[in-house]
């Protein structure tokens, strides 16, 4: 059994005289049910909330540099955070020696990664070269 309830529209235009410079809680019985606050405030809530977090973006990064290597001598770095021209996060790329070989874009939004195939091979054949030139090796 259904419980339908009906609202009619009253036609009563509704209307806010006043800058909103803080947000204004609703409450039903002491008990908060709405939040009313500016159409600015409400649309930089949502953005930061679809961002990805500086975690979330270097994981995606280490994936498509990474792939399945284990044991490269390459280490991501701390990631930078950049608003524009998009918001953004940048992670650098470096060898032991901390010499930066790329900085790897992904988008906040979406979680793209800004690594082409091409790119990455160039990167890691970077890494290779710079391996047989030290005699590093993977094995312990």
């Amino acid at each position: 059994m259904s419980n339908v309830r009906e609202l009619k529209e009253t036609g009563i235009p509704y209307s806010v005289t006043t800058e909103l410079d803080q947000p204004i809680i609703l409450e039903r019985d002491g008990e908060a049910v709405a939040v009313l606050m500016s159409v600015t405030e409400y649309q930089a809530l949502v953005t930061r909330r679809e961002q990805l977090t500086a975690s979330e973006a270097r994981r995606a990064a280490d994936k498509a540099v990474f792939g399945e290597l284990v044991g490269c001598a390459l280490a991501s770095g701390e990631p930078i955070w950049s608003p524009e021209p998009d918001p953004h996060w940048r992670i650098p790329y470096r060898l032991p020696n901390g010499s930066l070989l790329r900085i790897v874009g992904v988008d906040a939004g979406s979680g793209e990664v800004w690594l082409t195939e091409t790119e990455r091979e160039l990167l890691l054949q970077q890494v290779e070269n710079w391996a047989t030139e030290h005699a590093v090796s993977a094995a312990p």
